[in-house]
């Protein structure tokens, strides 16, 4: 007989690197197991804490003071869980959008070739309608301006 030939299920739980999280890459549809104080609850952490509150309620309904904060504070630690993913999506919003702004758009790049040697932009007429001969002699005054102003 083989070893490891066994048609046997494997105990360990591959598939996912061992490192004990369920639902892939992202977040939000990651599963948990809660063992609370005598509840067994699997779900999403929104699913997980609003079980937790519902029976929270149904204990306090009850008359169990104890159970019910007990019921809470199991449901605080998955609301806590959440409240972090949603400021990790916000930040990363606020990123992109940083990044967009420094990004330049073509019309700041057409702007910017625009700007004249002298820093001042070209407030002149455009060529489609003096004509090319014109933008030749406004580069030659700008030239002058230049070295009127080295001097």
């Amino acid at each position: 007989m083989k070893h490891g030939s066994s048609n046997r299920r494997q105990r360990n739980r591959g598939g996912h690197g061992g490192n004990g999280r369920r639902g892939g890459g992202n977040q939000r549809t990651q599963i948990f197991d809660s063992n609370g104080p005598d509840v067994r609850i699997r779900g999403t952490a929104n699913q997980v804490a609003d079980k937790y509150k519902a029976l929270a309620k149904d204990a306090a309904s009850a008359g169990d003071r104890s159970l019910a904060e007990n019921y809470l504070q199991h449901a605080e630690h998955y609301q806590r869980i959440i409240n972090v993913w949603e400021a990790d999506v916000r930040s990363r919003q606020e990123a992109a959008r940083e990044s967009d702004k420094n990004v330049p758009k073509a019309q700041d790049i057409e702007m910017q070739k625009k700007v004249d040697v002298v820093g001042e932009e070209d407030l002149s007429l455009p060529t489609s309608i003096l004509g090319e001969s014109s933008k030749v002699q406004s580069l030659a005054t700008s030239e002058t301006r230049t070295a009127e102003m080295a001097e």
